[in-house]
């Protein structure tokens, strides 16, 4: 294929949408990390991959070995992972499940994630509306 031939069919790709789909700009999913990762953590993250309004962009556990992996297809961090994800991600929120979720980061992390102005929602795995619930607890 000619060059040029081959830049006119990229330039069209670009410009390609699939039928069904309207020419307005999808609203972009916001970002949130799941600190955890037992049975109540796996069903959140479950849930927010159905989520039209948030995606989960991060797992956090402080285990070496499931550092690196995915679960959902989410990728595991540590917890001094958490605010460079935020400040490149622009994060909405941190989402726990249990009280004790939380003990995972470092005093210099929590202020760190005080400054950035991230809140912590808790987010149980019965809820029936984790967005409605995830939307409450965010403040704008």
């Amino acid at each position: 294929m000619s060059q040029h031939a081959g830049g006119g069919l990229f330039r069209a790709l670009l410009h390609w949408r699939p039928l069904g789909r309207s020419g307005k700009k999808a609203r972009r999913r916001l970002p949130v990390i799941v600190c955890g990762l037992d049975y109540a953590h796996y069903r959140v993250l479950t849930r927010l991959a159905r989520s039209r309004r948030y995606i989960a962009l991060a797992a956090i556990d402080d285990y070496p070995w499931h550092h690196g992996t995915q679960v959902e297809g989410v990728r595991v961090y540590y917890p001094s992972e958490v605010p460079s994800l935020v400040e490149r991600h622009g994060v909405a929120a941190v989402v726990y499940c249990h009280d004790d979720d939380l003990a995972v980061f470092a005093d210099e992390t929590r202020e760190r994630l005080v400054t950035l102005g991230v809140p912590y929602v808790r987010l149980s795995p019965d809820d029936e509306d984790i967005e409605a619930k995830l939307t409450s607890g965010l403040t704008y």
